[in-house]
């Protein structure tokens, strides 16, 4: 499975987990018991990585998404920005960079005509603020 794939699934898991406001067991459970497609390693990865560092992801976009606290972000531009947000400090693998485009071609698909600048906006602020902390302090 391609890394874009798996993160669209990471993605759909965690926005269904977000809004159903039920465990992420539960919803991968439901998904394979529905024939969906194999639910792979790396999707598994970003989205139990993602639930295991929820807490710090959000607290971290705050503190980039100025005027935007993230309980008042749209389920769906919050869940891309925490996935791609996860793999940018915790997947050695993906730059920075490549994580950014990928929540903007997420938010493209899947979230309002305003959502794209707005994740690539949050993104390459984290990318600047935060990234620039963790390499250099």
């Amino acid at each position: 499975m391609r890394r874009r794939t798996a993160r669209k699934q990471a993605f759909l898991a965690l926005y269904q987990t977000d809004i159903n406001d039920r465990p992420l067991e539960d919803t991968l459970g439901r998904w394979s018991s529905s024939n969906q497609d194999e639910f792979r390693e790396y999707a598994r990865t970003l989205t139990e990585g993602v639930e295991r560092e929820r807490e710090d992801l959000d607290f971290r976009l705050s503190e980039v998404s100025i005027g935007w606290p993230v309980h008042r972000m749209s389920a769906v531009d919050r869940t891309i920005l925490r996935l791609a947000l996860y793999e940018m400090l915790y997947v050695e693998d993906v730059p920075a960079g490549v994580a950014i485009n990928e929540a903007v071609e997420l938010a493209t698909g899947f979230s309002s005509d305003e959502s794209p600048a707005f994740v690539g906006g949050v993104l390459r602020g984290a990318e600047t603020s935060i990234l620039g902390k963790v390499e250099h302090g």
